[in-house]
């Protein structure tokens, strides 16, 4: 490693800004999970599929892990700012 690569890799944090992108797009890809493999587990199918009111449970999914990246989001910028 060079001095030059050496003082790009210590600024690097000084001009991070995080965008809103990835994460929310890590939120949303996260429903997977609950869609695929927790509501078969308890046995409402796949995507919530047995119950009565599949669309609101989907949505409520869909919700939280959106919230979620938001989070994630969110997180990031306060460490962005707190490491200046």
């Amino acid at each position: 490693m060079t001095a030059i690569d050496a003082k790009n890799n210590l600024d690097y944090h000084r001009t991070y800004r995080p965008t809103i992108g990835p994460p929310l797009a890590i939120g949303i890809l996260t429903t997977v999970a609950p869609w695929f493999m927790m509501q078969p587990a308890f046995g409402f199918g796949v995507a919530a599929s047995k119950t009565p009111n599949s669309a609101v449970a989907r949505m409520r999914s869909l919700k939280t892990h959106t919230v979620y990246g938001i989070g994630l989001y969110l997180a990031a910028l306060l460490l962005s700012l707190c490491i200046k």
